[in-house]
């Protein structure tokens, strides 16, 4: 099992490749319209000593603790999700893919070697650059367990 943490996602998602995972994913094209309406617009001030900047148009990143949010996320992070998925690597129960769990950036891989668990890794790392997203070193966990041998 590893435990993978996406670095600060939530600010880093690219609002044109998370319309264009929408497009691939069906989802209708008034309800994308809407959103990138809504993305588009919007804009951000910098204060530093009671001095705002002019406004900034944001052009990446999501609101953390929005109701949308987690379902957007989702959606974006579908592709890492689809790419372990058809590796057919990890975890199955009763023929159902488990390989892995995830909760907003958060990625949990379960897997029942450590060579397949590497090859988990190896395609996260790559499915995640081609959305602009980086697991953070620093918080990967692996966990082994293994079967008391038998005597």
């Amino acid at each position: 099992m590893a435990a993978l943490d996406a670095t600060k996602v939530f600010d880093r998602l690219n609002h044109i490749k998370l319309f264009h995972r929408m497009c691939d994913a069906g989802i209708p094209v008034g309800i994308i319209k809407l959103l990138l309406n809504w993305y588009s617009k919007i804009t951000v001030f910098i204060k530093w000593n009671n001095c705002y900047s002019s406004p900034c148009s944001l052009k990446s990143g999501i609101r953390q603790g929005g109701v949308l949010s987690p379902l957007l996320f989702n959606i974006y992070i579908g592709s890492v999700i689809n790419s372990l998925e058809v590796s057919d690597l990890g975890c199955h129960i009763q023929g159902v893919y488990v390989g892995c769990l995830v909760y907003a950036d958060d990625i949990i891989l379960l897997s029942a070697s450590v060579g397949s668990l590497q090859k988990m890794l190896d395609i996260c790392y790559m499915s995640g650059t081609e959305i602009d997203i980086a697991f953070n070193a620093k918080n990967h966990h692996c966990l082994l367990l293994a079967r008391p041998i038998m005597l």
